[in-house]
C-alpha cells in the first residue's frame, strides 16, 4: 500500500512560526512534525509521497519519500490530483499537521477503500462533522457553529484510483478552492460506500496552542530524552517527561518542567523556568528567565528577566488573534509566540496570547500587550529612551 501525505499548505494559521518553516517541519519532541506521522508509516506502507508547494525547501530534507509539487494551491482535491500517475492501486491519505497512534495508522492501513477516519471531538465546530447511519458515512459537513454530530473528519482515508474521475468533477467551492469534502460528498451520492474507522487519539495541529498539546501527547508517549553532548550543570531539576535536545546547556539552578521540549543548541540560563513549551534550536533563554506554555522559534535571544505571562488576572481563556479573528484557545494557561530570529532586550513582559513576528529586536522592559507584526530601528531607538511603552503595530492578523 501506499501512502499521501498533503504538506502544501501555507500555514496561516500557525503564523508567525510558518513564515520561516513548513507547518509540516515544525518540531515537536525533537523531531519535525510530519517525521512523527512518516517514521509510524514506514512500517506498514511501501511507498509515501509527499506533496508540497513550489520553494517549499525545507521539507525536502526528509529522508525516504518521495516529493511531487503542486504548482499552485487550488484546494486539498487538486493536491490529491498532482500524485495520479503515481498511484498504483489503494493508498492512505493523510494531512501533515495530524498526530495520530501507531495504533490507529495500523489500524487505518489494514482498512480497505473506501474508508474514512473520524474522531469524536469536543469541539466539532472547529471541524468538519460526519453523518454515519447504519456505519456507513451519509454526509460530510463543512465547519458550522451547530455541528450534527461530534464525530468530525480526521482528513484520513483508504482510497484507491476511482477518486481521481471524482477529482475531475469537483467544483470550485465558494472559497475559491477544490476541496476533497465535495469529492467525497459526490462520491457518497454516486452510491460509493465509505466506511468510518474511529480514532482513539487524533490532534490536527491548526492552532499555535495544538503544537503544545502535539508535545505533551509525543512526550507521554517518549517518556524523558536527553540527546547526546547535553550539559546539565549543578543545581538543575527535571520534571518528566521532557525533551533536550544534542549540544544544549541548561542552569545552573534551572529548573524544566515537565512536557517541556528544548531544541538542539539551546542555553538555559541560571535560575530560569521552562514549563511546558516549546524552544526551538540555537535559542538561548538567559538567567532569570520564565517561559509559560509558550512557543519560542529557533535562533532568537530571551534576554535576562524576561517573563512570558500565561494566565490572565480575570482566570477566563486565552484568546489569540488568527487571520483577523479573536479564536479562543480553550485554555486558562497559554503563553507567548515568538517566530525565528528575534531578540529581546533584558526584562521584558509578554503577555498571554501575545504573538511576535520573526526577525525583531524588542527594546529593555518593555510589557508586550499586542501581537507585534514590526519594530522600526526609529521605534527603537526612542524606546530605549522611554521604556514601558508597548512597541511595534500591533494588531490582528
Amino acid at each position: 500500500m501506499q501512502a499521501v501525505i498533503l504538506a502544501a499548505g501555507n500555514g496561516t494559521r500557525l503564523r508567525p512560526l510558518t513564515i520561516t518553516m513548513s507547518k509540516a517541519m515544525i518540531p515537536i519532541a525533537g523531531k519535525p512534525m510530519i517525521q512523527w506521522t512518516i517514521d509510524t508509516l514506514k512500517k506498514y506502507v511501501d511507498d509515501i509521497i509527499i506533496v508540497v508547494r513550489k520553494g517549499q525547501k525545507d521539507i525536502l530534507s526528509i529522508d525516504g519519500c518521495n516529493f511531487v509539487v503542486q504548482k499552485e494551491q487550488r484546494g486539498t482535491a487538486d493536491a490529491v490530483s498532482v500524485v495520479e500517475n503515481l498511484i498504483e492501486d489503494e493508498f492512505i491519505l493523510m494531512n501533515c499537521d495530524e498526530i495520530v497512534s501507531e495504533e490507529d495508522i495500523k489500524q487505518i492501513c489494514r482498512s480497505r477503500a473506501y474508508t474514512m477516519a473520524v474522531y469524536k471531538s469536543e469541539t466539532p465546530e472547529r471541524f468538519g462533522a460526519i453523518r454515519v447511519v447504519d456505519g456507513t458515512i451519509t454526509h460530510i459537513e463543512e465547519k458550522s457553529p451547530s455541528p450534527s454530530s461530534n464525530l468530525v473528519n480526521a482528513g484520513i482515508g483508504v482510497f484507491d484510483k476511482r477518486i481521481f474521475d471524482f477529482i475531475k468533477r469537483t467544483p470550485i467551492s465558494e472559497r475559491g478552492e477544490y476541496e476533497i469534502t465535495k469529492t467525497l460528498n459526490m462520491m457518497i451520492e454516486d452510491g460509493i460506500e465509505i466506511r468510518p474507522t474511529e480514532l482513539k487519539q487524533w490532534i490536527s495541529v491548526s492552532y499555535p496552542w495544538n503544537i503544545l498539546d502535539a508535545n505533551k501527547i509525543i512526550l507521554d508517549r517518549t517518556g524523558t530524552i536527553i540527546e547526546d553532548d547535553v550539559e546539565i550543570r549543578p543545581g538543575v531539576f527535571i520534571q518528566d517527561p521532557v525533551f533536550i535536545g544534542r549540544g544544549s546547556v541548561v542552569g545552573p539552578n534551572s529548573f524544566i518542567r515537565p512536557y517541556s521540549s528544548i531544541g538542539e543548541n539551546c542555553r538555559i540560563g541560571n535560575a530560569s523556568e521552562i514549563k511546558n513549551s516549546v524552544i526551538m534550536k540555537n535559542t538561548y533563554v538567559s538567567h532569570l528567565s520564565y517561559v509559560g506554555d509558550s512557543i519560542v522559534a529557533d535562533n532568537c535571544n530571551i534576554a535576562a528577566g524576561t517573563i512570558f505571562a500565561n494566565l490572565r488576572l480575570d482566570d477566563k481563556n486565552i484568546k489569540m488573534n488568527i487571520k483577523g479573528e479573536r479564536i479562543d484557545s480553550g485554555r486558562r494557561k497559554l503563553g507567548g509566540v515568538v517566530g525565528s530570529n528575534c531578540k529581546f532586550g533584558i526584562n521584558c513582559s509578554i503577555m498571554p496570547g501575545v504573538k511576535i513576528y520573526p526577525n525583531l529586536l524588542i527594546p529593555p522592559h518593555q510589557v508586550i500587550t499586542k501581537d507585534l507584526l514590526s519594530v522600526s530601528m526609529e521605534e527603537w531607538k526612542n524606546e530605549v529612551n522611554n521604556p514601558r511603552k508597548n512597541t511595534g503595530n500591533g494588531g490582528s492578523i
